[in-house]
């Protein structure tokens, strides 16, 4: 079953804007070092209108998607994946890389050597040698309406990234492309940050209702807007 995320979207500025929804990194038990935003979930945002305004829906089932490529993982690289999984909680994952350039990688369930827990999952590599300009990631994410926002990395050999989801997204305006990956500033007053949980921003239903003012800040609320 899965849970839905709605963001309602306000933008008080006087022309239209193109809003982005991010998702931030989760916690690793092994620190994967540099980890991208990778997103094709977008909406321009007119000018508000209290009779017509837009959404962002997040839909909780979890995914794990991997590729190989000539082109390395860093900001401004396109990652297209290869290989798709769903993916739950208390699971464990074989992610299985080509150790020749021009082959595909494979992500099936299965038993991994750390044991998944009921607040993580566990993506586990294979034993593959390193391919002269050649690149792997791997990328962890959550299901939209409109397609996916998740986070992407690149995986080492034989280890197993035990992955625990802290849902908490961005909402960014800016130059981003889809399925380019980026590098979001949390503490940047240039995007949004929502959190779920009990002391999140999110009410009961699911709903949180996020402004952005005309002195380019953003305003986030548990209530919807009374005008």
């Amino acid at each position: 079953m899965t849970t839905t995320y709605t963001f309602n979207l306000r933008n008080l500025q006087q022309d239209p804007v193109t809003m982005w929804l991010f998702l931030a990194a989760p916690s690793f038990a092994v620190d994967p070092a540099d980890v991208y935003q990778n997103s094709n979930t977008f909406l321009q945002v007119p000018s508000y209108n209290p009779n017509n305004f837009q959404i962002f829906q997040a839909n909780v089932q979890y995914f794990l998607q991997a590729a190989q490529q000539s082109a390395p993982v860093q900001i401004g690289t396109q990652v297209i994946s290869q290989a798709n999984q769903d993916a739950n909680l208390n699971n464990g994952y074989q992610v299985t890389y080509s150790s020749v350039k021009g082959g595909f990688p494979t992500i099936k369930p299965g038993s991994t050597e750390r044991t998944p827990t009921d607040d993580n999952m566990v993506a586990e590599t294979n034993k593959f040698l390193p391919v002269e300009n050649y690149y792997n990631s791997l990328t962890f994410g959550v299901v939209t309406t409109t397609g996916i926002t998740g986070v992407t990395w690149e995986p080492k050999p034989n280890l197993d990234y035990a992955i625990t989801p802290t849902l908490t997204f961005y909402i960014a305006v800016g130059g981003y492309q889809s399925n380019i990956l980026a590098q979001i500033d949390a503490t940047g007053v240039d995007n949004a940050v929502i959190k779920s949980g009990f002391t999140g921003n999110f009410d009961q239903f699911g709903n949180t209702w996020v402004t952005y003012n005309i002195d380019g800040t953003w305003t986030v609320d548990k209530k919807a807007w009374t005008n």
